[in-house]
């Protein structure tokens, strides 16, 4: 009869005593582990970093989380809302006045505002920073951007002073002027003024909106949060679940189109990165621990003389592996939050955010790090501690560092060096293709980094974005709820403009609301594209010919005949500018839906006009260079004859002005000295292009090349750990080498061509099939960004293969030095 006998407390003495005796083999492990995990972290908290910071930052400068707004809701429209499935917030607001301008106020365009709840809380709380105090809840009391305030000249605000403000209002249909001294509630951050320039509002309780007329039931706007990204789908979907009654607009917020496009090559880059960081990560840790074990196959031999069993050899090899991970994991997470916490502001310093940097630190980033890390690092110790377990004792103690069988070879020049070299460098295969593919997953996303920073062209950027040097833009155009179109853009300013010195074109462009008549002949064919890219259900003809229909309203755009001349060539069409001039013919943006036919007909009037006007179709493309969000129907592009006669007084949205290059900064001086500051207009210029471009690349240099670092850096310890403990292992070779006649020299020659074996192999795969990934990776980031030009990135990749063949030649010469440390005859003695 046998009793049981528990081995637990000499299993972890045995796993104790193992860890101190092989600290240089802990080291490594431990790196590994640190770097993966590093790795891993700074991988997802840097881009999820990065895009929620770009994320935030629009709608931070939108001011709101909502997707639309919708003017003047009936009762039912908000009944309909709140049974949408695919709405998630409604908001409420109401223009309760307008600030009177004193000089305290100076040329601010404010308004008072009243929230509800739920559009304070949930649509623009969000959006804020720094809230001190609370909404208003008295009818004397009131909150203020922090902006308005030191405009004011209140750079200390303090709740409860004083603040007096001359308002008016319309109550009954008379509007009237009031003076009153508010209570300072609160104040905030707000960035909605670095879209709407010097517009802003200040916001007032719901007792003095019922004090001034407002009926809180009735709300002048409702806000609206989708429960998807997808907007233009839904506005579509949204125009036919609530028929829009007579002057009601239900536009997005933001001009930024938002839809279900194909995104399946960003999916596919972004998938493509993630296995490359997975799969670098778990070849460092699994080749350390392999080749920890491996060498230690002689200590676990004789650990099965003595009557050790394979399965407690196995605990001893897991035991080891998770007390190192236990160590390295946390010093890996914390490297990849410093990472997150400096790389990040660093990036996004080069570039102008004023709305500042969100910080990702999302515990399931660095909970799937960890997971990951310690799964690796389990794992990968399976394998090693099975080999180990199932030597018989026997072999263990003969194993020498390289666990093959020989092979005769017959032929002449087996003994000469670079031969020999390049058997010992697949010897042991697994070993090898390990080496290669670390050092080729680094490399290659190096390759990939540095080709589409190259490839992201600063001169086909401008060009794909700018068509013109300067836009100086009426920012009061696209104010929606929250402001009223102004006349900012004036002849005497234009006048200045083209006396300014080195200005050789000036062009303008109108804007307006129109009625679109909806023809079946003509668009019918149109809404079907539409309604199918989209997603949507299309509306039948008769409900598209309601005067009220998802189809009745477009943009008007009044554009300059020489700029549409200009634009011929680019957008590859023909137009009959004579007939453009007199206002014959129009343009139309089909925004490559297509459906529409050149030499149709159509009809188009004002806004609650029935002075309907008739054009012809005279050409079709994409004019959305020139700026301007869109309905259901296609925008409409007529001459300035023709929106003169079409509209009265038409404002004037935007101005083109183009010079030669040379003249562009002392231009930009003298424009923004035009501007006077003035928020409400809006310059770009190619100038800034480029700066923005520049930074942007800086940017992505810094996110992008950190990670490529870190898994070159991966790769070269990979090899640096094989080649070190390599050579090591082989002592006893290169001893009995040496006794039968090798030199030194001969021997250091070797291992440089082991190394240059390593390094040329690796700049082949880089050369071929890493510079295939790089141009595949190109052409998915083209798809995304056409403004890509292919770049093969010569200098930084010479660099790289440079400091390959430097760590390659110089790593098993070090590792020589080493053991050349002791005698042959020393060496020699370890084989008894």
């Amino acid at each position: 009869m046998m009793f049981p006998n528990s081995n637990k407390p000499v299993v972890k003495k045995l796993t104790s005593r193992s860890l101190k005796a092989n600290r240089t083999r802990n080291r490594f492990v431990i790196l590994a582990i640190v770097l993966t995990t590093w790795l891993i972290t700074s991988f997802f908290s840097i881009g999820l970093s990065n895009y929620k910071t770009f994320e935030m930052q629009q709608l931070k400068i939108n001011g709101t989380m909502a997707d639309v707004y919708l003017t003047s809701p009936s009762e039912q429209q908000m009944n309909k809302l709140k049974e949408l499935s695919y709405i998630k917030t409604i908001g409420l607001q109401s223009r309760v006045g307008n600030v009177i301008n004193t000089p305290e106020i100076g040329d601010l365009n404010l308004a008072l505002l009243w929230y509800d709840s739920t559009e304070w809380t949930e649509m623009r709380k969000p959006v804020i920073d720094g809230l001190k105090g609370t909404y208003p809840d008295k009818e004397n009391e009131i909150a203020v951007p922090l902006w308005i305030l030191q405009s004011m000249g209140m750079d200390d605000p303090q709740i409860g002073m004083s603040l007096p403000l001359t308002y008016s209002f319309t109550r009954d249909g008379v509007k009237s002027q009031q003076s009153s001294n508010f209570v300072l509630s609160g104040w905030f951050t707000d960035y909605s003024h670095v879209r709407t320039g010097n517009s802003g509002a200040m916001l007032v309780s719901g007792a003095f909106a019922t004090a001034h007329g407002v009926d809180l039931k009735n709300p002048k706007n409702a806000t609206i949060l989708f429960n998807e990204k997808n907007t233009d789908r839904l506005i579509s979907r949204l125009q036919q679940d609530i028929p829009l009654g007579k002057n009601q607009k239900l536009e997005p917020v933001s001009n930024q189109s938002s839809t279900s496009s194909d995104r399946t090559a960003t999916l596919i880059g972004y998938a493509g990165i993630i296995l490359f960081v997975m799969l670098s990560g778990y070849l460092l840790i699994y080749n350390v621990l392999y080749i920890s074990v491996s060498r230690d196959t002689r200590f676990y031999g004789l650990l099965r003389t003595l009557g050790t069993t394979q399965r407690q050899i196995k605990k001893i090899v897991r035991a080891q592996a998770s007390r190192l991970a236990l160590i390295a994991i946390p010093l890996g997470l914390a490297a990849g939050a410093v990472t997150s916490f400096v790389m990040v502001p660093l990036a996004m310093s080069t570039m102008d955010l004023d709305t500042g940097v969100v910080i990702s630190f999302h515990p399931l980033i660095f909970i799937g790090a960890a997971l990951f890390a310690w799964l690796t690092t389990m794992f990968s110790a399976i394998k090693p501690a099975s080999i180990a377990g199932k030597v018989s004792p026997i072999e263990a103690v003969r194993y020498t560092g390289t666990m093959v069988k020989a092979k005769t070879k017959r032929g002449t020049g087996g003994s000469k060096l670079h031969r020999l070299a390049w058997r010992n460098i697949f010897r042991v295969k697994k070993r090898a293709m390990v080496v290669f593919l670390s050092l080729f997953l680094g490399l290659t996303t190096f390759l990939v980094i540095n080709t589409l920073v190259l490839s992201m062209s600063t001169d086909h950027f401008i060009a794909e974005y700018m068509d013109n040097d300067f836009t100086l833009s009426n920012q009061t155009m696209s104010f929606g709820f929250e402001g009223e179109e102004k006349a900012k853009i004036t002849g005497d300013m234009i006048k200045e403009i083209q006396d300014i010195k080195g200005v050789k074109e000036v062009f303008k462009a109108y804007t307006g609301i129109g009625q679109i008549k909806y023809d079946p002949e003509v668009f019918s064919k149109y809404v079907d594209e539409f309604a199918k890219s989209y997603h949507t259900d299309r509306p039948t003809d008769d409900q598209l010919a309601e005067p009220q229909s998802m189809f009745s309203m477009t943009h008007v755009i009044g554009v300059d005949a020489d700029q549409v001349k200009k634009m011929e060539e680019k957008l590859g069409i023909t137009v009959d500018m004579e007939r453009f001039e007199k206002g014959e013919i129009a343009l139309l943006d089909n925004f490559n839906l297509g459906g529409i036919k050149i030499g149709d007909n159509f009809q188009i009037s004002p806004i609650n006009s029935d002075a309907a006007q008739s054009f012809e179709i005279g050409g079709l493309a994409d004019f959305s260079s020139l700026g301007s969000s869109h309905f259901v129907a296609p925008n409409v592009y007529i001459s300035h004859t023709a929106m003169e006669k079409l509209m009265n007084d038409p404002l004037i949205s935007k101005v083109y002005i183009n010079a030669d290059p040379k003249d562009w900064k002392p231009i930009t001086d003298q424009l923004e000295g035009l501007i006077g500051g003035d928020g409400e207009l809006k310059l770009e210029s190619k100038l800034y292009m480029e700066k923005f471009m520049e930074s942007a690349k800086l940017t992505f240099y810094i996110m992008g090349g950190g990670i490529a670092l870190i898994l070159a850096l991966i790769g070269i310890l990979n090899y640096v750990n094989i080649m070190y403990t390599g050579v090591v292992a082989r002592k006893l070779e290169f001893a009995v080498m040496e006794s039968i006649g090798m030199t030194s020299k001969q021997m250091r020659k070797l291992l440089l061509f082991e190394g240059a074996g390593y390094a040329i192999i690796s700049t082949l795969l880089i050369s071929t099939i890493g510079t295939l990934i790089s141009y595949g990776a190109y052409s998915l980031f083209s798809q995304e960004a056409t403004y890509a030009v292919f770049s093969f990135p010569t200098l930084p990749l010479s660099i790289a293969i440079v400091l390959v063949f430097a760590v390659c030649l110089s790593v098993p010469l070090i590792a020589y030095k080493q053991i050349k440390k002791d005698s042959i005859v020393e060496r020699l003695r370890q084989m008894e």
